[in-house]
């Protein structure tokens, strides 16, 4: 009897040194949508005479903007024609800017916006994507003018990750154009915005 009692005692006293605690563990993940360009600018020189050569954008070759190719242009007497640029700031010594996306969201686009307007129109220029890799899809199947472009770049389902495309931008001349004594010096701002749902 006293061996039952002093064990119901020590099982009182484990009872009693026995003890719990909880804590919980927090996942904050937030939504994440970055999109990058290098390239800051796409420059169009109709007057540089050391540029030459030509742009292939979308399997087509195209004349960079330079006084040689806007010369065999004029002499042409006809028509229109779409430059690629003379160069660009930023982009490595391409003659395309690399636009890369990063996102968490299966849905997402990629939208332009202009500001500022060129004396031939906005429309003048022209703006492809390729698709490099990742996710989504371009929805320009040829170089189309900006001020026709709604949605450049877009994920219908599974965009989540890193997706890359080279972005190509054309300047269309027409032969009747006619340029001012001082000429042109002009630009326009395009703003891309990637959005989700």
């Amino acid at each position: 009897m006293r061996r039952l009692a002093a064990l119901m005692a020590l099982l009182a006293g484990l009872a009693l040194a026995q003890d719990t605690d909880n804590h919980t563990v927090t996942v904050f993940i937030p939504k994440f949508l970055k999109l990058t360009l290098d390239a800051t600018d796409y420059l169009f020189d109709f007057g540089d005479t050391a540029a030459s050569g030509t742009v292939s954008v979308g399997g087509t070759a195209y004349p960079k903007a330079s006084w040689s190719n806007y010369e065999a242009f004029l002499d042409t007497g006809s028509g229109t024609q779409d430059f690629a640029p003379t160069k660009l700031t930023g982009a490595g010594g391409n003659d395309y800017g690399t636009m890369t996306i990063l996102s968490n969201q299966a849905v997402w686009t990629v939208t332009p916006s202009v500001s500022g307007s060129l004396s031939l129109g906005n429309n003048r220029v022209k703006v492809f994507a390729e698709k490099v890799s990742g996710k989504g899809g371009s929805q320009t199947t040829v170089p189309t003018p900006i001020t026709a472009v709604s949605t450049l770049i877009g994920a219908g389902s599974g965009g989540s990750g890193k997706s890359v495309y080279k972005l190509y931008y054309l300047f269309t001349m027409d032969i009747n154009d006619e340029i001012p004594t001082s000429g042109l010096n002009e630009y326009i701002t395009i703003t891309y915005t990637l959005t989700s749902p």
